[in-house]
């Protein structure tokens, strides 16, 4: 019996603490229904402003439609296009060559019947070859996908398990759904009547409901649950069922205003509660009580941790208990609390929505006026902040590119060395089992500069972060070297999204057309070329989908750091990747080799073997990749070192900046008339313009460094001869 005894959690929570979880519960509970009134106003406004702002952009681009039919002309484009060709002529005729009359550029979304004789004639006069292209019907790809990009934890501190992060997207839909097993399992109930029989769930981990949170099991999962999805996905009764697409987050709202005005009202509450806990919800009750659980439990953690047994089992299972208590008490408070609160909105929505009518031209009046003044106080506070930041950047410059840029050295001299020969030997013979071997020798040296990358310039961020520190005169700036030291992390997680394999699987298929195209002696050329663009536009997308999952993991990454506020950054930044490395990069590849082969076979100059010619083709939109890579390459590099540092001080100089201005924002409150006073977040708006005054603050710091930053690369490219 004693033994028995020994296992039985102890209750945490006395009286006094079960008055002060209820006393929590009510506070909280006032506070979102106080921000979801106030939310209503606000978003019913703003939806009213941003149609009105739609309206005039509209009829702005009308206007400006209007003027430029009359001028008929498109002078900015057509001066731009000449001055390239002439550039180009002169660079390859010599400087003393007479340039001829250059004809002028189609419209964009000309007929083809418009496009082709503009082509040719360019052809004639000398310039490179460019293919005339009509709009193609795409391939048609897969509507709906789904692809689980990682495992997390939920509730380390008190109660963990698992999570699988599933990414979907559909059309110009997307979103992002962390799920937990057991609701993969009610999601297969639900379904089991529409997909087959053989189609199964990877096993739960325990019969009993133990969990296991280990690694290598949690990875094998990611791997097990990911095939279940793609093999469900396909189905179409699948693709329409409502609680398939609730599970992967892409069901169409019923009610959008609703839905904006409670996530408005949640945010707020979190900020106001300071709590940036992730929180899981598919219903509006389930966000306020996990908020809500987490909140009570953080107000009475420390009353609970005091009468926690010291023994670590008893302990493990008394704070559960005590979680489960706020759980049960929050979870029967919930309800009522939103029905009244969502009931009570009603008034206000039909009382907003009709006096609208007369006030919002006051309305944006007052708030045009407001921004100005916002704007002309924040002005001077600016000028030591962008000081500050330029020279910051002047100094780091030579300091931060040479570290980022010296370990890839080892990755370009190897490829030269050992894989570039076996590429060039695969493009002439067209043997895909050389381009294997090429792809295989670079995911090696991938693999190796992975091992080293991280290591190598956390080392040399380092003493780079010792000898800029000491040059920052604002406080508020001293927080920004922490994450500067972790960027070998950072760096390397970029890298591991370029992988090899996505450029092998294009260029793959470029070597098949580029069969076909040497075995056609000429005739066919557009036929064969259309399908190529096609099918390598198809392929691009459904590869940089994958490449896209990995911005998922180097956010993650990045918020284990620690480092939050430029978590949303590298995510962006990995968007930027992947648009200007692989995309750009493989299509300019695509591209350049039907502009080349299109002109070889329309201008027949010499008698050099149809079969050679498509060879030097492929050749010539080789290197144009290559140079394209290099300068998307020095742009990312760029955009990474800058746009983290932007990153890293915007939170802290807009709380400096908030401190000075409350006298003046409780000024401005009390100037807005009274019956417009509610529907003005004057709060908002402060925040609104102190981020864009932060962006073009640090736009121009950065482009007064952009000249110094382009030698700093350039020298870093000759001195480690990339």
């Amino acid at each position: 019996m004693d033994i028995i005894h020994k296992f039985i959690p102890k209750n945490p929570i006395n009286s006094a603490t079960q008055e002060k979880m209820k006393n929590r519960i009510k506070e909280v509970l006032e506070m979102f229904c106080k921000n979801y009134a106030s939310q209503t106003q606000l978003v019913i406004v703003k939806n009213k402003e941003d149609e009105i702002k739609r309206k005039e952009k509209r009829k702005s681009i009308v206007d400006a439609d209007r003027e430029k039919k009359k001028k008929k002309k498109k002078k900015s484009i057509v001066d731009a296009d000449r001055e390239k060709k002439k550039k180009y002529y002169k660079k390859t005729y010599g400087p003393e060559a007479e340039i001829p009359d250059i004809p002028e550029i189609p419209e964009k979304g000309a007929p083809i019947e418009v496009v082709k004789p503009y082509c040719m004639k360019l052809l004639e006069l000398g310039f490179k070859p460019v293919r005339p292209r009509a709009k193609l019907e795409p391939l048609k790809s897969p509507e709906l996908r789904v692809n689980i990009s990682r495992y997390e934890y939920r509730d380390y501190d008190v109660d963990p398990f698992a999570v699988y992060m599933i990414k979907a997207s559909q059309g110009k839909l997307s979103a992002e759904k962390d799920r937990r097993y057991k609701e993969f399992e009610k999601l297969h109930k639900a379904l089991k009547k529409i997909i087959p029989k053989d189609i199964t769930l990877p096993e739960a981990s325990s019969k009993i409901g133990i969990r296991n949170l280990n690694e290598a099991f949690l990875s094998e999962r990611v791997q097990l649950l990911n095939e279940y999805l793609q093999k469900i996905v396909v189905i179409p009764e699948v693709q329409t069922n409502e609680d398939f697409l609730n599970f992967i987050g892409l069901l169409p709202s019923k009610n959008p205003l609703d839905d904006q005005i409670f996530d408005n009202a949640l945010r707020r509450t979190k900020y106001d509660l300071w709590n940036w806990y992730r929180i899981r919800y598919d219903k509006s009750e389930e966000a306020i009580s996990n908020l809500l659980i987490r909140e009570v439990y953080r107000s009475i953690e420390i009353d609970i941790n005091l009468a926690l047994p010291t023994a670590e089992a008893p302990r493990k299972a008394s704070r559960k208990l005590a979680y489960k208590m706020i759980t049960t008490a929050v979870e029967a408070a919930v309800p009522p609390a939103w029905s009244a609160a969502y009931k009570a909105s009603g008034p206000v929505r039909e009382t907003v929505q009709k006096a609208l009518g007369e006030l919002i031209g006051i309305i944006l009046e007052k708030k045009k006026e407001i921004n100005d003044q916002l704007k002309e106080k924040m002005a001077d506070s600016f000028i030591p902040i962008k000081d500050s930041i330029s020279k910051l950047l002047g100094l780091a410059v030579p300091q931060i590119v040479p570290p980022i840029i010296k370990p890839f050295s080892f990755l370009i001299k190897t490829y030269k060395l050992k894989s570039e020969p076996i590429v060039l030997e695969s493009f002439k013979d067209g043997d895909k089992n050389k381009l294997k071997e090429a792809t295989d020798v670079l995911n090696q040296i991938h693999k190796d500069l992975m091992q080293k990358l991280g290591e190598e310039i956390d080392k040399e961020m380092k003493i780079t972060c010792e000898k800029l520190q000491g040059a920052v005169t604002l406080r508020l700036l001293n927080d920004m070297f922490n994450p500067i030291n972790k960027i070998g992390t950072i760096v390397g997680d970029f890298v591991k999204m370029v992988n090899p394999e996505h450029w092998g699987k294009i260029t793959e298929i470029l070597f098949e057309y580029k069969n076909k195209l040497k075995n056609c002696e000429g005739s066919n050329v557009d036929e064969i070329l259309n399908d190529m663009e096609r099918r390598v536009e198809y392929n691009i997308s459904w590869e940089s989908y994958y490449i896209d999952n990995g911005r998922y993991w180097l956010r993650w990454d990045i918020y284990r750091l620690g480092f939050e506020t430029i978590s949303d950054i590298a995510f962006d930044l990995g968007k930027k990747l992947n648009k200007l490395l692989f995309k750009a990069v493989m299509k300019k590849f695509t591209y350049k080799f039907a502009d080349y082969v299109w002109g070889y076979s329309v201008k027949k100059t010499d008698d050099t073997p149809w079969s050679e010619k498509v060879d030097e083709a492929f050749l010539k939109a080789y290197n144009s990749a290559k140079k394209k890579f290099t300068k998307g390459a020095g742009n990312i590099i760029k955009m990474c070192v800058c746009d983290f540092m932007q990153g890293m001080v915007i939170n802290e100089v807009a709380k400096s900046i908030n401190e000075v201005l409350k006298p003046i924002l409780n000024q401005i409150n009390g100037a807005i008339p009274n019956n417009i006073k509610e529907m003005i977040d004057v709060k908002q708006m402060a925040n609104d313009d102190i981020n864009e005054l932060l962006e073009q603050t640090f736009e121009t710091a950065v482009d007064e460094q952009g000249e110094t930053f382009s030698k700093e690369v350039d020298k870093a490219v000759d001195e480690y001869q990339l």
